[in-house]
């Protein structure tokens, strides 16, 4: 293979791979959000398996391809290791089990060799090189221990830890029981890691059956088996008689070939000549890279949609309950619709004193300024304790320039609190049932209890509180606009402005005459001014108080708030809420399907 060549593919592969890591390091993130789900711990697991398996990959573009032979005990993988090679004497065979005790890595340079056997670790590793001149360079050739012998839970790291390490599997059975469960049942989910291109299934020692029996039942009975097993992760079966292909066969006497059928040819080919065409490597590390990638998430997609269903009614039904609990808590709050915000007419002339000019503006804001100064006044003469008292007006100023007088009183935050209260007990009502479906969907069981994962009443209290205020506020201020037209000013500001012009006028031109005005003129001049002034705020007046009074805000605060409920879909963010709805937008757009 050109080395050029080789770096070209390997340096396009590796950005392909990390677009699949990227994929499963926000998969991962997105699972690792929902604690309550009982499956996503364990698919945040698998996600950070196939990324470290991915990773693995990665840093092995460079090196020899790795093929790795695992199957069970008398299945004849030293044979077959044997007889790829060329070398009889290469991996141990034989009648005593298991013949395998360690792994075996071979290549044809000592450093390829020893190399991956420095990668895979442990101590139970022999490297071997050597072998035919038709052997490629490029590859390296594992031999693992059986997968059913007694010893094998001692080296059952060993054995998946050489398969982690492995760019293509051979698996071996034995033709004469080729339907292993305990064998297929082991290699189940490690095959699920490599492309169908990667994995090889040998049926080995097919000459001790009679060839028709083989060909027209058990070839096609055992590969219909592997399909269904392995999720049709299998592209190719083979039937060889490994044995046949050493150099001294040394047959026993009771076991001669029966008949010619045999695919060996055909495996060392693929292991001697189609791995070595340019870019085999790339391909494969590349394509078991997505296998890993399509095997997560396809597990995550297939628990996903296990459980939309059950959640998406569960998502309904907390939505209905919080709708009816909302509406419980609003009606709490007009319950106590007699004890009107005394802050809400100060908040009133307090906006209108920001929007009018003129003669009435300054009227307006001083009046403000009164009312103000009246409700901290008579704070004082309250029964209590006078230090407090006197704090309280001074902070009744503060909360006004911050424009928030209207939700310091102490029967709001009663009014809020009952509201709570009433939103509490109608959710309470609808929970049971709304838990049971949560738990169907593999949420925890603990939900079963209303708690803060549910329900966290200070933020209800701050978001009923922010409802609230903002349902006022927004009457306020349209009230405010309303009353601050053009057209408005000018007729109520018309008056005080045409006297003062009229003075003015009179009193310019008598001063350009020398003929100086009297006091009398002056003190008649200003009466006349504030009787109109007067006259037109009392009339501004009357107006705000039919079109702004506090009956009619909070009645409109009320209306506006009970016509929101049903447009809402959702009041307060609980961690249930968000992670059902995690839960949902991810099944929706999870897929197998690779980036």
């Amino acid at each position: 293979m050109n080395e050029i060549q080789r770096q070209t593919a390997a340096l396009k592969a590796i950005g392909k791979v990390e677009s699949l890591k990227n994929d499963l390091a926000a998969l991962r993130s997105r699972l690792a959000d929902l604690p309550l789900w009982l499956p996503g711990n364990g698919l945040a697991r698998q996600c950070d398996e196939a990324l470290r398996l991915i990773q693995n990959i990665s840093t092995r573009f460079e090196r020899n391809l790795v093929v790795t032979i695992i199957g069970p005990s008398g299945s004849g993988k030293s044979t077959l290791l044997n007889a790829l090679v060329g070398l009889d004497d290469l991996s141990e065979s034989g009648h005593q089990r298991p013949t395998t005790a360690d792994l075996i890595v071979f290549s044809r340079r000592p450093d390829d060799a020893k190399q991956l056997a420095q990668d895979i670790g442990g101590e139970r590793i022999e490297t071997r090189s050597g072998g035919g001149s038709g052997f490629p360079e490029s590859v390296c050739l594992v031999d693992t221990p059986d997968t059913d012998s007694n010893a094998f839970t001692t080296h059952r790291t060993l054995v998946e830890q050489a398969v982690a390490h492995a760019d293509m599997l051979i698996c071996v059975f034995d033709a004469e029981n080729p339907k292993r469960r305990d064998h297929i049942d082991f290699l189940s989910p490690l095959v699920q890691r490599f492309d169908g291109e990667s994995l090889i299934a040998v049926l080995n020692k097919c000459d001790r059956l009679d060839a028709t029996e083989l060909k027209e039942q058990i070839l096609p009975d055992f590969r219909a088996y592997l399909q269904a097993a392995w999720r049709g992760a299998l592209t190719r079966t083979l039937c060889i008689s490994a044995r046949r292909h050493l150099q001294e066969p040394r047959w026993d006497a009771t076991a001669e070939p029966k008949h010619e059928f045999d695919e060996f040819p055909r495996l060392q080919q693929l292991v001697r000549d189609e791995i070595n065409h340019a870019g085999y490597i790339v391909d494969r590390r590349l394509d078991n890279a997505r296998s890993l990638h399509k095997l997560v998430t396809e597990e995550a997609a297939r628990e996903l949609a296990a459980d939309r269903d059950t959640l998406a009614a569960a998502a309904q039904a907390l939505q209905a309950a919080e709708k009816a609990a909302l509406g419980s808590a609003v009606s709490a709050l007009q319950a106590d619709e007699g004890r009107y915000l005394a802050g809400i007419g100060m908040m009133v002339y307090h906006r209108l004193s920001q929007r009018w000019l003129g003669p009435i503006g300054w009227l307006v804001a001083l009046w403000t300024r009164l009312l103000l100064l009246g409700a901290g006044v008579v704070s004082i003469f309250r029964f209590g304790r006078p230090v407090h008292q006197v704090l309280g007006m001074i902070s009744t100023w503060r909360h006004l320039k911050d424009g928030k007088e209207a939700r310091s009183e102490p029967h709001v935050n009663e009014r809020v609190n009952a509201a709570v209260r009433n939103y509490r007990l109608s959710l309470m009502r609808e929970w049971p049932s709304i838990a049971e479906l949560l738990i169907r969907g593999r949420f925890q069981g603990g939900l079963r209890r209303l708690d803060t994962k549910a329900m966290d009443e200070a933020l209800i209290s701050q978001e009923l509180s922010a409802l609230w205020s903002g349902a006022v506020d927004t009457q306020i201020e349209r009230v405010a606009r309303r009353l601050s037209g053009f057209f408005l000013q000018l007729v109520f500001n018309a008056p005080a402005v045409g006297i003062l012009g009229y003075i003015g006028y009179v009193t310019v031109v008598n001063f350009f005459e020398r003929n100086y005005l009297s006091g009398n003129f002056f003190m008649h001049a200003f009466w006349v001014l504030a009787i109109v002034l007067l006259l037109c705020f009392f009339l501004l007046q009357v107006i705000v108080r039919m079109s702004g009074s506090t009956e009619r805000l909070t009645g409109r605060a009320f209306a506006e708030l009970k016509g929101d409920l049903d447009q809402m879909e959702g009041f307060v963010e609980t961690p249930v809420k968000v992670q059902v709805a995690a839960i949902l937008q991810l099944a929706d757009i999870a897929s197998p399907t690779e980036p």
